[in-house]
């Protein structure tokens, strides 16, 4: 299958499985319909792909990832939908009056822009590549005409949202297209490899899958609980999420030699913890709404382990041929 589905394509599709349908946002019965399919692929799947495109062409690394993950995160939440300052947005729950300051939804806008960085643009493209090793260095989109394309079909979603939705944000809209663009000049100048590689032992895959399980249930569970009972103010909140996803951060590079030790195993358990936590917590959260996802969650964490204990072997088979090379 590897051989006849080209990456890109594939990450197309996986973007969005990962960013919408994985945490319940959009039922798989929802994302099978063509318009909700192709809407949602051409936000997620090119976003995902010109993301992956600019850090190789830029010959950046981790942290121009993350920092065009952010901008994702507001082009999406910020310019297309508005649900960074829509009082009535439908997934905001207690974060529509928490955190509201300025006609800002502040805690909302964090969450979902770490959110969007880290699953829907960071988590696809490394499990895609970790499903295309032999093309890790080189362009899904080798031709000029295609990476037009991609452009095309991901701006067309901001148009087609101005054109159907009637809130406007004023002039938070122009605010996050100023925001987009600092974090692309900041990727553009972010070095490619911050931190100096160190050569370690690297720890076994699930603990791995275990830190990035932990990861995204600590961030759920402090931001909504805290939300939902007001027990702190959120100027208080916002860097104690900003503090843990640090922290996290800082005990990934610290495990994976500063991102030079590990390999796709590592990657792919890391990836697999954080989206089973979605996968598991999803039917507990909105379940009632959608019944669909007490079946189609458990088939999904199924494919997962299947993709990483597939990763897996081909890894270790490939470790004694990798020590012997040049």
């Amino acid at each position: 299958m590897r051989r006849r589905l080209p990456p890109a394509l594939v990450l197309f599709v996986v973007a969005p499985v990962f960013g919408e349908v994985f945490s319940g946002s959009t039922r798989i019965t929802d994302f099978i319909n063509p318009v909700t399919f192709l809407t949602e692929a051409l936000l997620y799947g090119c976003g995902a792909i010109l993301v992956r495109e600019l850090v190789l062409r830029w010959r950046k690394g981790w942290p121009s990832l993350l920092l065009l993950g952010c901008a994702y995160g507001i082009y999406e939440e910020g310019l297309v939908v508005q649900s960074f300052f829509d009082p009535t947005w439908h997934d905001l729950g207690a974060l529509a009056v928490y955190g509201r300051l300025w006609g800002v939804n502040w805690v909302w806008a964090e969450h979902l822009t770490i959110y969007h960085a880290v699953i829907s643009i960071l988590a696809s493209i490394v499990f895609v590549q970790a499903l295309y090793p032999d093309r890790r260095a080189d362009s899904w989109v080798p031709t000029r005409r295609w990476l037009i394309v991609n452009w095309i079909g991901f701006l067309s979603v901001f148009a087609l949202w101005s054109a159907l939705t009637k809130y406007d944000a004023g002039w938070w809209r122009p605010v996050s297209g100023l925001a987009i663009v600092a974090l692309a000049v900041a990727a553009r100048l972010a070095p490619a490899s911050p931190l100096p590689p160190r050569d370690r032992r690297v720890p076994r895959p699930w603990r791995f899958w275990v830190l990035g399980f932990v990861g995204m249930f600590g961030q759920f569970v402090l931001i909504y609980s805290v939300s939902n009972t007001a027990a702190w103010p959120f100027e208080i909140l916002m860097p104690a999420v900003l503090g843990y996803d640090l922290l996290i951060l800082g005990l990934v590079l610290r495990w994976s030699g500063n991102a030079a030790a590990w390999d796709d195993r590592h990657r792919v358990a890391l990836v697999g913890g954080a989206l089973s936590l979605m996968l598991a917590f999803a039917p507990l959260t909105v379940g009632a709404r959608y019944p669909v996802l007490y079946f189609s969650n458990p088939v999904f964490l199924l494919l997962l382990w299947l993709a990483a204990w597939r990763i897996g072997r081909r890894t270790v088979a490939a470790a004694p041929a990798l020590s012997r090379a040049p």
